[in-house]
């Protein structure tokens, strides 16, 4: 008979592969056409309603990573602002003529976070370009590490930009689908209803040989995400007794 998994357990991306794997298999038996033809059609449909739903979920994380980097550039240009008006508070610090010469580039560019995204990243890529020849002043009042910082986030939420319109571009989805969770909740009963009947069917003499290669293939699948899901459960368990553990090495004696 197929072993039961701990669905509940498995991420939205691990839960759609796991059933789309399990649904190719019973495609490879005509015996599930004959005696779950109905049951399996539903589950298409409701793989279909899932994979609408995983592209729409892609969509919002990757909306969510860039509104992330977009965040990070901007106080990364802030970090090197304020660092450069820190050193001109004092002018006998000796690094205010190389922070004046800085800040004045600076300050010409502009301020980023007034500009739509686009126009950041263009504006942030020609403040980059403006501050190569500075390498020298830059790195003597030690800005040059907050520079590289501040261009290589432009750089990566250009890059994560770039990759969102292309999924806009061949991911054309009419209004809101369903969410993955609701999707979930409609596939289960059915997948749990196609292993019921599988394992019934089992039981009797004159099916369980059609259905014997059929219930091995599940069970190595099922086997697979199982130690996955245990591997993620202990994992979660060592964390907490690690973090203990140095708590522990930290006390004064």
């Amino acid at each position: 008979m197929i072993q039961r998994i701990q669905m509940p357990a498995m991420r939205h991306a691990e839960y759609f592969q796991y059933i789309s794997s399990a649904h190719d298999i019973f495609g490879k038996y005509d015996v599930v056409r004959v005696d779950l033809g109905c049951l399996s059609d539903e589950l298409v449909g409701l793989l279909k309603t899932a994979e609408t739903a995983m592209v729409f979920e892609k969509r919002n994380d990757k909306v969510r990573e860039k509104n992330e980097a977009d965040r990070y550039r901007d106080r990364l240009h802030s970090k090197l602002f304020n660092y450069l008006k820190m050193i001109l508070y004092d002018e006998r610090d000796p690094r205010f003529d190389d922070a004046q010469t800085v800040m004045r580039v600076v300050k010409e560019a502009g301020n980023p976070t007034r500009l739509s995204e686009n126009a950041q990243s263009a504006m942030m890529t020609a403040l980059g370009n403006r501050l190569e020849p500075l390498r020298q002043p830059l790195a003597a009042i030690g800005a040059q590490p907050i520079v590289d910082d501040m261009m290589a986030a432009n750089r990566q939420f250009i890059a994560i930009e770039t990759e969102y319109r292309e999924m806009l571009a061949a991911q054309k989805l009419d209004g809101a689908p369903q969410s993955m969770s609701a999707v979930r909740k409609e596939i289960d009963p059915v997948f749990r209803a196609i292993v019921n009947a599988i394992n019934g069917y089992c039981g009797i003499p004159s099916k369980k040989d059609a259905y014997r290669e059929l219930v091995a293939e599940m069970n190595v699948l099922t086997a697979r995400y199982e130690t996955m899901l245990a591997a993620r459960k202990r994992e979660r368990k060592e964390k907490p007794a690690a973090t203990t553990a140095c708590a522990e090495c930290s006390q004064p004696m």
